[in-house]
């Protein structure tokens, strides 16, 4: 019985290595803060202006994509990349508007900065400063 109790050890000893453990980290999708709908405090350095509108944030089918819809409150759908608490409106030409700009998320407020060019009028470009938040 006394040469019994070692192999029992080792064997138990060689048991715990040969586990595989597995850790199950819960997903998470920085996008999910950001969609819904928000109340647009938007100000227009080329129309000296305050306007008050809604937008509405969705999910892309593309990991790290949102897109915002009324933006301008021109009812245009642009498309955005998010990374942790940064947005970024690449250049793009929507309903003959070009638009592009940047944009920072805290909590439930979404604050942007971006141009937006009227490509029909061949107006100067509008920089805008806006502040949304969800409700």
């Amino acid at each position: 019985m006394k040469r019994s109790l070692p192999y029992v050890a080792v064997f138990a000893l060689f048991s715990l290595f040969a586990c595989d453990v597995y850790t199950v980290e819960p997903r998470y999708d920085v996008r999910d803060n950001l969609t819904g709908n928000y109340e647009m405090e938007e100000y227009s350095d080329m129309y000296n202006d305050l306007s008050y509108y809604q937008i509405y944030i969705r999910k892309s089918a593309y990991a790290g994509e949102i897109y915002i819809d009324n933006f301008y409150a021109s009812d245009v759908l642009v498309h955005a990349s998010v990374s942790y608490d940064r947005v970024i409106i690449p250049y793009q030409e929507v309903n003959g508007y070009a638009i592009e700009g940047t944009g920072t998320v805290y909590g439930s407020t979404l604050s942007l900065t971006y141009s937006v060019k009227d490509l029909y009028n061949h107006a100067p470009a509008d920089f805008c400063k806006s502040t949304a938040n969800r409700y």
